[in-house]
């Protein structure tokens, strides 16, 4: 289902770079874990000096490429889903939902600063 959820908040985000998608999705796992004690996804979140990556993501992201699902856009340095959305559990696509709503005004940064100012992950999550 990570594939679905990756495409899930593409298709919701218009163009968008993998560092927005990275950090709602685990915005949305803490979230998950928060109100039914298990993650969202199955991913791999490495943390790194500077922050963390998804370990998974680039992979997903191609393969939704080769599927003829994501294009991207050179001119504004991001990448569009254009398939239809996924299906998803409505309980997952609550989650989501909830914390796209959240973020979506903030900018790259607010966002980085929003997760890793997180007491979560100070603790040692991702």
């Amino acid at each position: 289902m990570d594939k679905e959820y990756v495409a899930y908040v593409m298709s919701r985000l218009g163009c968008v770079h993998p560092f927005r998608i990275s950090r709602i999705l685990l915005l949305a796992d803490w979230l998950s874990m928060e109100r039914r004690g298990r993650r969202l996804t199955n991913l791999t979140y490495v943390k790194e000096e500077f922050g963390f990556y998804v370990e998974e993501l680039t992979g997903i992201i191609e393969e939704l490429q080769e599927e003829g699902c994501v294009v991207k856009r050179e001119e504004r340095k991001c990448l569009e889903y254009t398939c239809s959305e996924p299906e998803i559990p409505e309980e997952d696509r609550e989650i989501l939902e909830e914390v796209i709503s959240e973020v979506r005004d903030l900018d790259d940064r607010e966002l980085n600063r929003r997760v890793l100012s997180d007491p979560r992950y100070r603790e040692g999550s991702p």
